[in-house]
């Protein structure tokens, strides 16, 4: 019995356990706003991630700017963790209006998303190459022109 509650200890560590440089991402398949599957693939070079409401609102608020496809041409998937957001709100509320936005952006509804790094109030932005990590930063909707090279 003490050697099941070690392994399920040890395992939990590992499967909650925040990414570093040089790690390789999980497979990640999530639904969109429109119930339609999308992965994150060899050819993205960013995952911006939003894990609060007021996070999400401020990068939604800065990608609806913008062309429809300038996710896709920075080579950037957008992911926003709704897990902690009661179900009846999510499908009255935050998804219709989600379905208007002019982009897609991937949604975690559950515990899927504690493994990803975060900080309060903060973007987080994961540089990959061919599903490996090459940086994680920590930013807020202030410094999204500057991450995807507008002044």
């Amino acid at each position: 019995m003490k050697l099941l509650l070690l392994v399920s200890l040890l395992f939990t560590g590992t499967l909650w356990a925040d990414f570093k440089v040089g790690d390789t991402l999980p497979d990640i398949m999530l639904s969109n706003q429109f119930d339609k599957y999308m992965v994150v693939d060899s050819d993205d070079q960013m995952l911006i991630m939003s894990f609060e409401k007021d996070v999400s609102v401020g990068i939604s608020e800065y990608i609806k700017s913008k062309p429809g496809i300038f996710l896709d041409q920075h080579h950037c998937k957008y992911i926003s963790d709704i897990s902690s957001m009661p179900t009846i709100i999510t499908n009255m509320f935050a998804l219709p209006k989600m379905r208007d936005y002019p982009f897609e952006l991937m949604l975690i509804y559950d515990d899927f998303g504690k493994q990803f790094n975060r900080e309060k109030e903060k973007i987080t932005v994961f540089s990959i190459d061919h599903g490996v990590i090459k940086s994680i930063r920590f930013i807020t909707d202030k410094e999204l022109p500057a991450l995807f090279g507008e002044k």
